[in-house]
């Protein structure tokens, strides 16, 4: 992601502190899904550009790297739903989308 994309993430993701006014566990759950959001993204450029940079892949490279990731997610979800005094798993799901919704909107304005 390009400098403007990460700042567009950046609105998005102050565009989430709004829900503030409606109910704090709302804004808690969407924080979380966008700071999983970002841990993902920069695990897989990482992942991935190591792959790259080797220059060599095979069958199931990325399988168990995508497992984990699915895992994460999933965790996330699961903690949301066991503990939806302190996080709403809605809003948790939104902000995990963060990365599409930037990306949609990057390319909205190009």
């Amino acid at each position: 992601m390009t400098k403007k994309t990460w700042k567009i993430a950046y609105l998005v993701i102050a565009a989430g502190l709004v829900t503030l006014i409606v109910d704090w566990r709302w804004t808690t759950g969407y924080m979380l899904g966008c700071l999983v959001a970002i841990v993902l993204y920069k695990r897989n450029e990482h992942f991935w550009s190591g792959i790259l940079d080797t220059g060599h892949a095979q069958k199931g490279t990325g399988f168990f790297h995508f497992l984990i990731n699915y895992g994460l997610m999933a965790g996330v979800l699961i903690l949301s739903a066991l503990y939806p005094q302190y996080l709403n798993i809605f809003a948790c799901a939104i902000g995990m989308m963060l990365i599409k919704i930037t990306s949609v909107i990057d390319m909205m304005f190009q």
